[in-house]
């Protein structure tokens, strides 16, 4: 048996009071909380240590799962389960309830014991005799990947339909019921669910590849990873069925808040130096621990948040949802500042959880170094202790302050009469366990009765989860299903409509009402409806096709968005050319029915007779050329080489009678797919675009438009044209158009061109022509060649962590491998090491915030700004406090180790010989803006423009170093950093 450990130790006393103050509404030292909230440390070492996972049974009782050996695999995880014996609200007694769990990285409370996501395994611990021990391991499922700790399989949920969910993480597997390997499904890096009972799991869709999954009051999910930190996933890839459809991914990054793909938050204290992406300091680059908050405690600004730990950057963010479309939009909660924040730099937040009492508790890893040594640098590695921290860890629990938190009686769960009651109850937490429990009991008529009356209840909490509850024991009627399809709330209806598909093949009085559902007032209660008969067999669609196709005509007549574009789609997918003919024979109609049209047009594409009845019906229709060209384009995205294309001539060539250059390009590039031959007019058009795409006395639209034609032609005909199409004088639009079709060539002559053009291009194609010099191996010598010579500064490259390996690491070329090094190593760019290690003493040194600003106006202040002072030319520093003093040091003695492409140096000639010099401010297709240093700005049209050139470093000047101290690089690094 496992021994019971108390543990009432004077290290934890002392540590507790160090940091906390008997005042009720004393937050600890050195951490930031929102205003009217409440932090108390409920845990800590030798209590706990390694905590990632926190989950709360039906008795009320905390489970936490630790991981010792992350990162190095070295030990396995355990889980323990914490007491508070004196009711204090801390807890005082640990006892080991399994250890030697695999390397687990989440546990889920499951019929007397724990789920755990314990990779290669999913296992079932039970407690059998209730001592808050397990006796008892059963081996469930097999077959998961065990790779990347950060990666592997997590986040287990228990769902509505009594499903269980889980992120895959990013390292795919291939799991199995135990003991049957033939059940293996490739998860295919999709996040995926199971269903114990009836021993099925499927793939539910694109995974973000991160830590953790939130699942809000109807079930919808919610999914977090690094960089991206909130994602919805719109519906579950089982629709699909394998259909490709034009919005390609049902997982939606759907923050409102992002800066150039990244999202702003707001550490606190002297940040450390990041030991990869320096850039991403002050943005989300460790977002983990996703949790939607249904506790109900904090009041109505915090109901349908979520909320998202930092782990870098040690701090808790917060996002309000609301509904946009069929999906949501997250805005932020908190201006400028986020919820929780810490200055301590070991606080790592990998999870959140809420309690029985609404409140939360934030799981505090609480290491030193908790990045994975695959993405730290060797030379940074070597370094630091990684081990540090091991043996501590924290858990903290955030309450609304100057309110009595509630603490659950966990007694309601032991009576069907109170598990009814806690069904409607205000914290998610509390419904979900009464859910559970009511599913795993079983239920006499009296009970069943006092279930059917709560689908009457007020509380539509209570109507949804008595619905699932009744429908997992087989016992919700038709009738009752019928009504809860007409309910007030839409959630409800949602949801409805889910168990509605279990039915749809015997009830055609159901299904009516379900298509009568294609035009609700709720975006996502239209796009559930279509989704839903989507499901329908090809017998009983057919059955039901007329009705269905009139629904859908009279849902796309109104303003629609992509998602239900989608579902509509897969609800005609066993006749999309049909419902095609039957759209484009109507009046032209709306953005929504033309989106339509596209999508019927890529899932058809795969038959020939849907391909020629659709070719067909676009020559016949009244349908703009817009929307003619894009439905043919969709028609050539799918795999065509299989089909006899010569049957479809007659029908394509009805269609090249059009002048229009679009609808001729798709008609081109139809054809190509279907491997037939160009047509006599594609062949004369392109002839002639060759040349007005050069032509200046034609407006930039049509020579455009007229890029699209040539794009099919061999390489030898149009290299030339390409490579005047990359002047900095020409269009922006067709300058990256044109490096677009050079990516497509594989013929290394491309790459030197670029590099004997870089100078002249303009910021957007030479950022576009470094990516494809760097991911085109094939462009790899003539890469490494312009950043020898120099033609290329290393800076212009971004050279990032990953960006860095793609030539250091993750290439076979033993030869690139060797001038990478030559020029940087795995930890980064540094051009000026001799300037830097002669300054180094003024990270030591106490720095004067008041003699560091008379620093930044003698020196900086001429090209940027601080807060009300300073000239704006380059980046604006007013919230540089984000980045270490390391980084910040690094930045003003090296700047042209990475520079940002907007803050490149250019020269600029007229032709009337005037010469100017500053950053582009402004690029359009008609006139250049440049920014001097001092803040003057210059425009000239391009027409006026003689030469142009990047000359490939910042605007800022080396040799920085030579006009301070040590001293005075001290004090202006205290004083960007709001030191004292």
């Amino acid at each position: 048996m496992l021994k019971r450990v108390l543990v009432r130790s004077v290290s934890y006393f002392i540590f507790y009071v160090a940091i906390s103050c008997t005042s009720e509404n004393t937050t600890p030292a050195g951490f930031q909380l929102e205003s009217g909230f409440d932090l108390s440390l409920v845990a800590s070492e030798p209590l706990i240590v390694d905590p990632v996972d926190l989950k709360f049974n039906e008795a009320g009782d905390a489970f936490v799962l630790e991981m010792p050996g992350y990162p190095f695999e070295d030990e396995h995880s355990r889980i323990v389960v914490l007491k508070d014996n004196n009711g204090d609200g801390i807890y005082d007694e640990r006892i080991l309830f399994a250890e030697n769990v695999q390397l687990a990285s989440s546990i889920l409370p499951f019929r007397n014991g724990i789920l755990a996501a314990a990779p290669p395994y999913l296992l079932h611990l039970k407690d059998i005799d209730g001592d808050n021990k397990a006796d008892v391991v059963d081996t469930l499922m097999g077959g998961f990947a065990k790779e990347n700790l950060q990666h592997n399989f997590n986040g287990l949920t228990y769902g509505l339909d009594n499903w269980i969910y889980g992120a895959n993480g990013g390292n795919s597997g291939k799991p199995y019921w135990w003991g049957d390997t033939t059940t293996a499904i490739d998860l295919r890096e999709q996040d995926f669910r199971f269903n114990l009972d009836e021993k099925v799991m499927e793939r539910i869709g694109e995974s973000s590849g991160g830590f953790g999954l939130g699942m809000d009051d109807w079930g919808r999910l919610y999914e977090t990873h690094n960089l991206t930190h909130v994602s919805h996933l719109v519906f579950p890839e089982r629709y699909k069925s394998g259909i490709r459809l034009i919005t390609e991914s049902m997982l939606s990054s759907i923050s409102d808040h992002e800066e150039n793909g990244l999202a702003r938050i707001y550490p606190i204290g002297e940040q450390e130096s990041r030991v990869n992406h320096p850039e991403q300091s002050g943005y989300f680059s460790g977002s983990c621990g996703i949790m939607y908050y249904g506790g109900g405690a904090f009041g109505p600004d915090y109901d349908q948040t979520v909320w998202v730990a930092d782990v870098v950057l040690n701090l808790i963010h917060v996002d309000k949802l609301k509904p946009s479309g069929a999906s949501f939009t997250a805005s932020r909660v908190l201006e400028k500042r986020d919820f929780l924040a810490s200055s301590d730099r070991s606080f790592r937040p990998v999870n959140i959880t809420a309690g029985p009492d609404g409140s939360l508790y934030v799981i505090d890893m609480h290491r030193k170094v908790i990045e994975h040594p695959e993405w730290i640098p060797d030379e940074i590695e070597k370094e630091l202790d990684l081990d540090a921290g091991k043996d501590k860890g924290r858990i903290y629990k955030i309450s609304k302050a100057g309110v009595s938190a509630k603490t659950f009686n966990a007694s309601v769960f032991k009576s069907v009469d109170g598990l009814m009651k806690s069904i409607a109850h205000p914290n998610q937490w509390v419904r979900k366990t009464a859910h559970r429990l009511l599913v795993d009991q079983e239920l006499n008529d009296k009970d069943l009765v006092k279930l059917n009356d709560c689908l009457n209840d007020d509380t539509p909490m209570s109507r949804l989860h008595a619905m699932w509850i009744l429908q997992s024991k087989s016992k919700l009627t038709i009738d009752q299903l019928k009504g809860l399809l007409k309910d007030r709330s839409a959630g409800v209806r949602e949801n409805a409509l889910l168990i509605a598909e279990q039915h749809l093949h015997t009830n055609d009085e159901l299904l009516q009402q379900c298509v009568a559902l294609f035009d609700d007032e709720d975006s996502r209660v239209r796009m559930q409806s279509a989704l839903t008969v989507s499901t329908l067999s090809k017998e009983n669609f057919d059955r039901n096709k007329n009705d269905i196709f009139k629904a859908i005509n009279v849902a796309v007549s109104q303003s629609t968005d992509d998602w239900n574009i989608a579902a509509f789609t897969l609800a005609a997918k066993h006749a999309p050319a049909q419902l095609f003919v039957n759209l484009a024979s109507g009046e032209n109609g709306n953005n929504a029915k033309s989106a339509l049209l596209s999508s019927l047009a890529m899932v058809a594409n795969n038959s020939l007779p849907d391909l020629k009845r659709i070719l067909e019906s676009v020559a016949q229709s009244n349908l703009t050329t817009e929307t003619q060209a894009n439905i043919i384009k969709q028609l050539g995205r799918g795999n065509l080489s299989s089909l006899n294309g010569t049957t479809l001539i007659p029908s394509i060539r009805r269609l090249e009678g059009s002048s229009d250059v679009g609808i001729l390009s798709s008609l081109a590039s139809l054809r190509s797919k279907l491997s037939l031959p160009p047509s006599p007019e594609f062949l004369k058009y392109s002839k002639v675009a060759l040349k007005n795409v050069l032509d200046r006395s034609l407006s930039d639209s049509i020579r455009f438009q007229q890029m699209a034609l040539i794009e099919l032609l061999p390489y030898r005909e149009k290299s030339d044209v390409l490579f005047q199409c990359i002047q900095n004088t020409e269009p922006l639009n067709i300058q990256e158009s044109a490096i677009r079709q050079l990516a497509t060539y594989p013929g290394p002559s491309i790459g030197v061109k670029l590099v004997e053009q870089w100078k002249s291009l303009g910021p957007l194609t030479r950022r576009l022509a470094g990516d494809l010099l760097l991911y085109i191996e094939v462009h790899h010598d003539a890469l490494l060649t312009g950043l020898e010579t120099g033609v290329i500064n290393i800076g212009e490259m971004n050279f990032d962590l990953e960006r860095r390996r793609t030539l250091l690491w993750w290439t076979d070329n033993e030869e690139t491998k060797r001038r990478a090094e030559a020029l940087f190593s795995d930890s980064g760019v540094l051009n000026r090491k001799e300037a830097i290690d002669g300054m180094t003493s003024a990270l030591t040194l106490a720095g004067s915030s008041a003699k560091g600003e008379k620093v930044f106006q003698s020196i900086c202040s001429h090209c940027h700004v601080y807060g009300s002072q300073g000239k704006d030319v380059g980046p604006v520093l007013t919230e540089i406090s984000r980045k270490s003093k390391e980084s910040l040091m690094h930045d003003i003695l090296d700047p042209n180790a990475a520079v940002d492409t907007k803050y490149i140096n250019h020269r600029l000639e007229t032709n009337a010989g005037e010469i100017h010099m500053g950053m582009v401010d402004v690029e359009t297709d008609q006139f250049i803006t440049l920014k001097k240093m001092g803040g003057d700005k210059v425009t000239v049209y391009k027409t006026d423009i003689k030469n142009f050139s990047s000359l490939g470093t910042s605007l800022m000047m080396e040799g920085l170093e030579g006009n301070m101290t040590p001293q005075d690089l001290a004090d202006l690094l205290a004083y960007l950093q709001n030191v004292n």
